[in-house]
């Protein structure tokens, strides 16, 4: 009570760090709620103890949980090493779908798997477009994991897709070979470069839109101002290309724009 206070209307406090915290989780919510008056940006939660793991995933999961929650000026919460696990990643998430503050979400050696890889990446391609750094080293993610998060940022399966994916996130890791195969990683690279370089998300999606015309189908085009355009807006620009087009040029990019308008169908 007296700690919460004490921090209640502080705006000189910018950085929390709560350390091997062992109090009733009660006042510890008073300090969080406390912390809510605040201008305290950057929190960073150390693992309750780690002789007592599932403590630890059930603390750190409610503490992420009430500060994303509260918090409205928190840019970056580091919850490392915290055992939230699967369930923690999916709870975490959720409350991410619709958040427009937090701009970091660190999460190294969470052992989240596949099943938390899989609920981030849904969060971050349909929902949220706040989060620009989301550290995801050591959680143990597999190849079906790693797709779904490639996916979040460059999914290529149709330009209506690739048009969905997340256009704001510039990184996934501190080092990319903990969390990404060969597979994917130069799709992941490629497109956290997009995201970072281009000001806005459809000059984004247009260097990814050249990637996958060029990868995909070995088709490199040397002009792009047209790939920005809506999906509703491709029947026009197939028009034009018919019009404007050398007989080669139009063989070859007429059926693949169809191609990935269709999903591929």
């Amino acid at each position: 009570t007296l700690l919460a206070e004490a921090v209640r209307g502080n705006t000189n406090l910018k950085r929390v760090r709560f350390y091997e915290y062992g109090g009733n989780m009660d006042h510890f919510h008073m300090v969080i709620s406390a912390l809510s008056e605040t201008n305290v940006s950057k929190i960073i939660v150390v693992p309750w103890s780690q002789m007592y793991p599932r403590e630890g995933d059930l603390y750190a999961v409610a503490v992420g949980k009430r500060l994303i929650a509260l918090q409205s000026n928190l840019t970056r919460l580091d919850l490392n090493s915290c055992h939230i696990g699967p369930s923690g990643a999916i709870a975490l998430s959720t409350l991410l779908a619709n958040n427009t503050t937090l701009r970091a979400l660190h999460l190294t050696e969470n052992n989240i798997g596949d099943e938390g890889a899989v609920a981030m990446a849904h969060m971050l391609k349909n929902k949220n477009r706040a989060l620009k750094e989301m550290v995801l080293d050591n959680n143990g993610i597999t190849a079906y994991g790693q797709l779904a998060l490639r996916n979040a940022i460059y999914d290529d399966s149709s330009y209506v897709e690739l048009e969905k994916s997340n256009h704001i996130l510039q990184s996934y890791f501190d080092n990319p070979r903990s969390v990404f195969g060969k597979s994917v990683m130069n799709d992941v690279l490629l497109s956290h470069a997009a995201n970072l370089r281009c000001k806005s998300a459809k000059s984004a999606v247009t260097k990814k839109l050249k990637r996958v015309l060029s990868k995909k189908y070995g088709v490199a085009l040397h002009f792009e101002s047209f790939l920005g355009a809506d999906a509703v807006m491709m029947p026009h620009v197939l028009g034009w290309v018919a019009q404007k087009c050398d007989l080669q040029m139009m063989y070859e990019l007429k059926p693949l724009l169809f191609n990935l308008l269709e999903g591929g169908k």
